[in-house]
């Protein structure tokens, strides 16, 4: 089994906290309270998939060994997240595998598991990525 690949993107600065999640059956809308710029930041993901939201503290064992990130923003290649939806049932689904992208949001006490069609698009503040 390939190992995972995080890759941080450097798009929120800082830490934050997590604030609101609003989905509305295709987009997911997460608000974000930013300590360094004491604001809330808006991340929209548009088309998904599914998404997870889990206390930091109960992924601890897929942290322990994974590559140490500060960054907020981060894109997950070789997802062992991805490779559980396509065996849950996207295989049988769509009779084959599918451009899925996972994107992960660290907060201060959540982790946000984000997955999207690779031609999907991020937004933040309104800006696509």
């Amino acid at each position: 089994m390939l190992k995972e690949k995080w890759t941080s993107l450097p798009y929120i600065a800082g830490e934050c906290s997590l604030s609101k999640i609003e989905y509305d059956s295709t987009n997911l809308l997460v608000e974000l309270d930013s300590f360094l710029e004491n604001r809330t930041i808006k991340v929209c993901f548009e088309n998904i998939f599914s998404y997870r939201v889990t206390l930091e503290h109960f992924r601890w064992a897929n942290f322990r060994y994974a590559p140490q990130t500060s960054s907020t923003l981060i894109k997950v290649e070789n997802s062992n997240y991805i490779k559980w939806l396509e065996e849950a049932g996207v295989k049988l689904l769509y009779d084959s595998t599918l451009d899925i992208s996972h994107y992960m949001l660290q907060t201060t006490e959540h982790i946000i598991d984000v997955a999207l069609l690779a031609e999907s698009s991020i937004s933040i503040d309104g800006n696509i990525i």
